[in-house]
């Protein structure tokens, strides 16, 4: 027999084993998208056989058989190609009915992928074939497929007889589903018969069937539904729905029933034909019966949200989001959180067309705010539209001079009109400047900024015109100079670094705007108000940076120090805001500003921020956050904050604590609690566990939230919960349970517990 005859026969019998690796895998494979309705090994992708790499064959005795043409390899056979290893007993190739047999031990390795059988059999002329007690691993997913039979039936279809599944690893898995009739057809369902669910060796439920879709890709069907147990809501069930319009059109239909309070039906609407037009629509009804009955027009709540984004002819660009909610307190029970600690104040939709080149932008703004603190959003001023222009920072052609440039129109209008300046303003921020270098290390760069304000505009009380404004404001400009130089040093290797470089820059800014009266004229916002000031401000920032390769660097400390003195201002303890004359005692300090951001190691970080009043000699702000880990996971951070309003009544004082532990390599506990020291209480704690071996997880927590009554200031009945999640990787979340604590405990609670989605 020729050395070539043997290669050339090996050859084939290399494809066939690569075609059924192909056909095995394609269920777990997304990337191969080409349908084989027959087989011809010239149409394998070359990555999964490619015939310019050599093959290694190796076997004790290798034979033919003419009358049938049937070529027979046995002992210790091997063939190997690029990531292709083959290992059996004995290869039986039968060149007349197209069936290749291997027997013995089989063991295919293909990339990270192996096959494990007491027999294989390729039947190459309709591409099918069986696993004769085989074992099947999938490294992508970590898939393990196990069955008495592994077949291919059809060009798509399979069956696995007696068989498993699972994501676990080892002899005996955590967990898996054992069926007798496995029956799969790529690019439409898998069916399973007779299965059940087993944790180590220890049936626990039975499936008598399942059904569960093998195509890859989307398509319409049933989604993972969701439970929950609330002493609000009662017993609350989800059941989203997934419809596939088009390729590039979808929707979720989400049906909820929660049986102590309302019906609810949510719509999410998507659409993306184009990168440059796509959208989202969301909405939600909600038939509330706890307001009345049906004919009770508070029972029916909707929230409804919209965004979308799109380019125009000219190089236009149109972005919009608009929201609409039917009632003011609809996100307190229906906002759909776990946790409630963030309110929604308000709603905010808009419209933006821009267009931007090189160094220029053009915007047109229409901006609707709705006030839900407002017992009615009339009263609430709108800004529509809002026109600008932008020229970015530029320098002049054939001058030393940059300049940058910012137009503005808006227009301000509410329905009800009482109190309240409504009408036009057009303003205009120019900036012209300077940057010198003077000699090695100092720079200058003096600029002036002018800044004229144009109005018409009408003052309102009980919806009428009392006062009249169209004038011009040509009068403001300001005058500001920044003087500063850089220094550096570069130091030998110390705390891990290779090198060390030590950078400082001083810096001195002077601004200045003199006095304009100011109340004539309307009132809009705060730039309508432009005080007095004179103002000079030191500043010291210092950065130490660490190498830690030739391409690699690491800012580990940062300090920047600021205090100013304010010429033409005065504040004292009884004028905190310096509006009155001088009196004795008064000081033109301002406020003095220390930021600290220590990264002294990967595992450790801190950062504080301060700021200090020379007037009432005490701290009005200051937050520490200190963050620390370590290799094996466990984690501490601790945020406290402190903010105090220039009247002392108006402060915050909280504490933020975040701890994870790990007890084992497995097992995490956690905490989280958040404490306002202004009221003595804690608004939010959290403690769990959360167990997650190889395949699968379990978190258990149990999660109290506290909320003050903004009118009484009384602290409402705590909303205590327990919260437990169960997820088996490679299924997904399978089972989820959230009930009020109150109700384990056998305690009634006035606010109860409102079950939600994280």
């Amino acid at each position: 027999m020729s050395r070539d005859r043997v290669r050339s026969v090996f050859r084939c019998l290399l494809a066939s084993w690569c075609l059924l690796i192909v056909l095995i895998c394609a269920s777990d494979s997304s990337a191969q998208e080409s349908k084989s309705k027959d087989f011809d090994i010239s149409a394998l992708p070359k990555s999964i056989f490619p015939g310019e790499l050599p093959i290694q064959i190796s076997a004790d005795r290798v034979s033919l058989t003419r009358e049938t043409n049937t070529w027979t390899a046995s002992g210790n056979v091997t063939v190997a190609q690029g990531n292709f290893r083959l290992r059996a007993d004995s290869i039986v190739f039968e060149e007349n009915t197209g069936n290749l047999t291997a027997s013995g031990k089989v063991i295919v390795r293909m990339g990270g992928d192996v096959i494990e059988a007491d027999k294989v059999l390729v039947r190459l002329k309709d591409a099918t074939g069986e696993l004769t007690d085989g074992k099947l691993l999938l490294t992508r997913h970590n898939i393990y497929l196990e069955g008495k039979v592994l077949e291919k039936t059809g060009p798509s279809s399979y069956r696995l007889q007696e068989g498993s599944f699972t994501t676990c690893d080892g002899i005996i898995p955590d967990w898996r589903i054992r069926g007798r009739d496995l029956n799969v057809t790529m690019e439409g369902y898998g069916t399973l018969k007779h299965g059940f669910f087993y944790i180590k060796d220890i049936p626990v439920f039975y499936l008598p069937w399942l059904i569960y879709p093998a195509k890859r890709q989307r398509q319409s069907g049933l989604l993972m539904p969701t439970f929950a147990n609330s002493s609000q809501k009662g017993f609350d069930v989800r059941l989203p729905i997934f419809v596939d319009i088009s390729p590039s059109v979808d929707a979720t239909i989400v049906p909820r029933v929660c049986t102590r309070r309302a019906l609810q039906l949510g719509l999410e609407f998507r659409y993306f034909p184009y990168e440059d037009f796509q959208g989202r629509f969301h909405g939600e009804y909600t038939y509330d019966w706890e307001f009345g009955s049906e004919s009770n027009p508070r029972s029916h709540l909707f929230y409804v949200t919209w965004r979308h984004e799109q380019d125009l002819p000219s190089a236009i660009r149109l972005q919009a989001n608009g929201s609409w909610v039917s009632d003011r307190g609809y996100f307190e029970v229906w906002g759909g959180r776990f946790d409630r600690r963030v309110r929604v104040r308000y709603l905010e939709s808009n419209v933006v067309l821009y267009k931007q080149l090189n160094n220029f932008l053009f915007s047109a703004e229409a901006r609707h705010f709705e006030n839900l603190d407002m017992p009615d959003n009339a009263a609430t001023v709108q800004n529509l539209p809002t026109i600008r222009s932008v020229l970015f920072y530029q320098k002049i052609p054939y001058t030393p001079f940059y300049l940058n440039s910012n137009l503005a129109y808006n227009f301000f209008f509410a329905p009800i009109k009482d109190r309240e300046w409504l009408g036009s303003r057009f303003q205009m921020d120019t900036r012209l400047s300077l940057p010198l270098a003077l000699g090695r290390y100092l720079k200058v760069e003096p600029s002036m900024t002018y800044f004229p304000k144009a109005y018409l505009a009408d003052y309102y009380e009980r919806g009428k015109s009392v006062s009249s404004v169209n004038t011009i404001r040509p009068d403001l400009y300001q005058v500001s100079a920044d003087v500063f130089t850089d220094f550096q040093s570069i130091y030998n290797g110390g705390l891990g670094f290779q090198r060390i470089k030590h950078w400082v820059r001083p810096r001195v800014s002077w601004t200045y705007r003199p006095f304009a009266r100011q109340q004539t004229y309307p009132f809009f916002d705060d730039s309508d108000r432009v005080d007095q000031v004179s103002l000079l401000v030191a500043e010291m920032r210092q950065v130490l940076t660490g190498r830690l390769s030739q391409d690699e660097y690491f800012d580990f400390m940062t300090l920047t120090l600021s205090q100013g003195y304010d010429f033409y201002s005065t504040r004292s303890a009884d004028d905190p805001l310096g509006q009155r004359s001088l009196l004795l005692g008064d000081t033109r300090w301002t406020n003095t500003r220390a930021e600290l951001i220590l990264k002294p190691h990967s595992m450790v970080d801190f950062g504080a921020q301060t700021e200090y009043d020379p007037v009432f000699n005490r701290m009005r702000r200051y937050s520490l956050n200190l963050g620390l880990m370590d290799h094996r996971g466990d984690l501490v951070r601790i945020l406290h904050q402190f903010t105090e309003g220039d009247r002392l009544q108006d402060l915050n004082r909280q504490t933020n604590v975040n701890v994870q532990v790990k007890l084992t390599s497995n097992l995490e506990c956690f905490f989280e609690n958040q404490y306002t020291h202004q009221f003595n209480f804690a608004y939010f704690t959290s403690i769990g566990l959360n167990y997650h071996p190889q395949c699968w997880n379990v978190v258990l927590r149990y999660s109290e939230v506290r909320e003050q009554d903004p009118v009484t200031q009384k602290i409402k009945d705590p909303d205590q919960t327990v919260f437990l999640t169960l997820s088996l990787y490679g299924l997904g979340q399978v089972y989820r349970f959230t009930r009020d604590w109150s109700e384990l405990i056998g305690q009634s609670s006035q606010t109860g517990a409102g079950s939600t989605q994280e």
